[in-house]
């Protein structure tokens, strides 16, 4: 697993799940489908040279039924409150896909005939929250003393918002992830853009 970049970070894990699904599917679909989620919900730049995925390989195993696929993403996004960005919470969320027996199937639909793939995608998402984003508090010569009573007590009912903020998010993603899979997905979709990495940013073997 590579190295995390938060760590060191004052943070705490405040949801976390898994989504495994066997069926037909469009797998590059699902990819562009979930990038756009989270671009709409504030995660990530639309830009795809800034999207921070940390790692994506594709490897041809027919021998073993199908090939396999991997791709690991760290969003992260800054919450809003009344006064605005909060400097000091940040929310992150470490997404992990695993795709293996992927093939490229045909399927007959009303009578035409549809190229799409078979396999089965395991989906696993983290959400954390950082506490002092900046470090200004960790650096400061008397308020690093604070930094913990600060987001543990005098600031709890606010922690615990953000807690409860971040984890509904994160179950709003498994659920956009759900009800795409639910639908009818080895149809065709309309093209969201070129996201889906050719030889991605990982290697091809």
């Amino acid at each position: 697993m590579l190295k995390h970049k938060y760590e060191g970070k004052d943070q705490v894990v405040v949801a976390n799940w898994r989504l495994k699904y066997k069926d037909y599917h469009h797998l590059k679909n699902l990819y562009t489908t979930m990038h756009e989620w989270l671009v709409e919900e504030g995660w990530a730049s639309r830009s795809d040279p800034d999207f921070p995925e940390d790692y994506f390989v594709m490897r041809e195993k027919p021998h073993e039924g199908g090939n396999e696929v991997w791709w690991w993403w760290t969003v992260k996004k800054t919450p809003v409150d009344k006064g605005g960005q909060n400097s000091y919470y940040q929310w992150v969320m470490d997404i992990n896909v695993h795709v293996i027996l992927l093939k490229d199937v045909e399927v007959i639909h009303e009578g035409q005939k549809f190229k799409t793939n078979w396999g089965e995608p395991e989906i696993k998402a983290e959400a954390r929250l950082i506490m002092d984003k900046d470090d200004v508090w960790k650096k400061h010569p008397l308020l690093k003393y604070f930094n913990t009573i600060v987001h543990k007590r005098i600031l709890l009912e606010k922690f615990q918002a953000q807690e409860l903020e971040l984890y509904r998010e994160c179950y709003r993603f498994q659920e956009a992830i759900k009800t795409w899979l639910q639908m009818k997905t080895w149809l065709p979709e309309p093209e969201l853009g070129k996201f889906w990495p050719e030889k991605g940013l990982g290697s091809v073997q």
